[in-house]
């Protein structure tokens, strides 16, 4: 009942209830669904021990009006936990629009969620667990989805895999999930015991919302309102420093620049709608990088083009708030392109702040990196981390010999480049497998620049970050399915020789009896034929060799015979003499035979 409700498209909640059959199988608790078949329809079952799932498009943004379902069956007695590693739908008052829902819950409540925080672990109450996912018509479709790990099995094992952490109870769990402030065990106990990385002191001791001015040990606090317009409010006049340019729309045409929305220290409260265009015009045709801090509000969007004008054709991305949380790149085809951002009135957002530059081309204070086009600042050399993907802003550096690189941390400890992005750390926070633009061999390279043994790749477990390593796998059929087709093909090979030659046998055996009986039939029907016709009963009467029937016609031989007309005659049949023998009878009984 649970596959045939999952199965049947799922509506927006207010619009349709759940199925009478999820309902009275979740008493109380909800719905919820990744990939392509997912959402065409049809229930994607799973039964694999560990596994993942991810949104339709992942990791592009997905598409509005569209239901997808999973199922993940169990075995018996089998608990199922499921992590997030990725999460953003849109938002909406009791996830209205989009959401997602899984069940059954061993809580009495539902789980059903949507937004942009990454939400709790699930551990079901049952062996088998149903996911639905659900995109309204309305859907903006800016929102990127969700990407989440499974595990099935049982309570109190008394060892786990070695790529797992064993939890108190005895579940078992990846180890990845140790320490990222969910309980996946379900007894809190992979997350104790866990070093707390350092954080970084207040910047400021202002509140949010305001700044501190940058006079030695001035606690004075400004709102961010006053930043940046024109009016100098503290005393040294910090705040209008290093302050962009906050036209709204301009043509800019320098290698590199910056520039802003004229909302951006300021919300929008003006009645009007803001519109604003910029045109990068760089004069060169190298591409251009575009890098974008979004404060965008709920109903703003920055559209970016490539070239000058905005034409569908050339759209290249559209931002809005879901891109709020962390910068966004984007790279022109040439070193043109546009920027149009749109704030509807009353906004309460914030706008952007964006910088640009030619692909290769260094700014003043950089260092080009050589034929990568990419560049490094004089920080960045020699600190560990490759901002390079040829690793020159690592070289000759004092604490290591030629041809090695420093890890990160000035720890003093260097290696060589064969120990580079191997899959096996040298450094002690393993830098030196950190930030890899290329693997070496036998390796795998994933999406997020680390890199992997080959062999783990298509094996059912996600390995890198975003999951790359199991993406585009072909299906492999196992060897010893592979072994048992080949001996049943052998099977039914011999079986279908033995079975044309039993045919081939008796078809031979049967021909010959068939000869056998024609040659026998031959030769009988040739006695018959040389032998002479028995006399009728008028010639034996007619020679008195019988005594006379009454009423039947004399033979006389000049007679001749009348023509048939259709009477039936009653043929009377006499006892036949023993003068005429078994001929005799043989010719009659088969002349009877005709009769009939």
């Amino acid at each position: 009942e649970i596959r045939e409700a999952a199965a049947r498209p799922f509506l927006a909640p207010g619009s349709v209830s759940p199925p009478p059959a999820v309902r009275e199988e979740a008493a109380a608790i909800s719905h919820f669904s990744p990939s392509v078949a997912a959402c065409s329809g049809e229930l994607e079952q799973h039964t694999e021990r560990r596994g993942v799932i991810y949104s339709p498009s992942w990791p592009s943004n997905y598409p509005p009006a569209i239901n997808c379902s999973w199922y993940i069956q169990g075995d018996h007695g089998d608990m199922i936990t499921i992590s997030f590693k990725n999460f953003d739908l849109e938002d909406s008052q009791k996830c209205a629009v989009d959401w997602l829902m899984i069940g059954p819950s061993s809580k009495r409540e539902e789980y059903k969620v949507c937004g942009s925080s990454i939400p709790p672990s699930f551990i079901s109450a049952r062996d088998h667990v149903w996911i639905f996912f659900h995109s309204d018509a309305s859907s903006s479709g800016q929102a990127q989805g969700f990407r989440l790990s499974y595990i099935r099995g049982k309570i109190g094992q008394s060892v786990c895999q070695s790529d797992e952490f064993h939890c108190a109870n005895g579940k078992c769990i990846p180890s990845t999930w140790k320490c990222n402030s969910m309980d996946e065990c379900g007894d809190n106990s992979d997350e104790k015991n866990c070093t707390v990385p350092p954080t970084d002191p207040p910047s400021s001791i202002c509140p949010s919302g305001m700044f501190q001015c940058s006079t030695g040990h001035s606690t004075k606090c400004l709102l961010n309102e006053l930043r940046c317009n024109s009016v100098k409010d503290c005393g040294d006049g910090s705040d209008e420093d290093n302050c962009p340019d906050l036209s709204c729309g301009k043509r800019l045409g320098n290698f590199y620049g910056s520039f802003a929305s004229p909302d951006l220290f300021r919300a929008d409260h003006s009645r009007s709608d803001l519109r604003c265009t910029w045109y990068v015009d760089t004069q060169d045709n190298r591409h251009v990088l575009l890098q974008l801090d979004l404060q965008l509000g709920y109903n703003d969007y920055v559209k970016v083009y490539d070239g000058i004008g905005e034409r569908g054709d050339k759209l290249m991305q559209t931002f809005s708030h879901h891109n709020n949380r962390h910068s966004v790149s984007v790279e022109s085809s040439k070193g043109q392109l546009t920027v149009s951002y749109h704030a509807r009135s009353k906004s309460t957002g914030h706008g952007f702040n964006a910088t640009y530059q030619v692909k290769g081309y260094c700014l003043p204070w950089e260092h080009p990196c050589g034929s990568d086009e990419e560049c490094f600042t004089d920080k960045q050399h020699c600190d560990g981390w490759w901002h390079c993907p040829n690793g020159k802003d690592e070289e000759n550096c004092p604490a290591c010999q030629k041809n090695e690189y420093p890890c990160e941390g000035n720890s003093g400890l260097c290696y060589s480049i064969l120990d580079r992005c191997n899959n096996q750390k040298n450094c002690p926070d393993g830098s030196d497998e950190k930030n890899c633009f290329t693997c070496q061999p036998g390796n795998f390279h994933c999406g997020t620049n680390l890199c992997i043994f080959e062999t783990w790749r298509c094996d059912g477990q996600e390995d890198c970050q975003d999951g790359s390593d199991e993406r585009n796998c072909l299906v492999i059929v196992p060897r010893k399915v592979i072994t048992a087709a080949l001996i049943g093909s052998l099977v039914c090979g011999l079986l279908l020789v033995i079975a044309l030659g039993c045919a081939f046998k008796l078809y031979s055996l049967r021909t010959r009896e068939y000869r056998a009986f024609e040659t026998q039939m031959t030769r009988l029907e040739a006695e018959f034929v040389r032998r002479e016709a028995p006399p009728s009963y008028g010639q034996l009467i007619a020679q008195g060799l019988i005594p006379p029937v009454e009423d039947f016609p004399v033979y006389n031989a000049s007679q001749t015979p009348r023509k048939n007309t259709g009477t039936p005659v009653r043929m009377i049949m006499s006892p036949t003499p023993q003068t005429t023998g078994s001929e005799y009878r043989l010719k009659t009984s088969r002349n009877a035979q005709k009769a009939r």
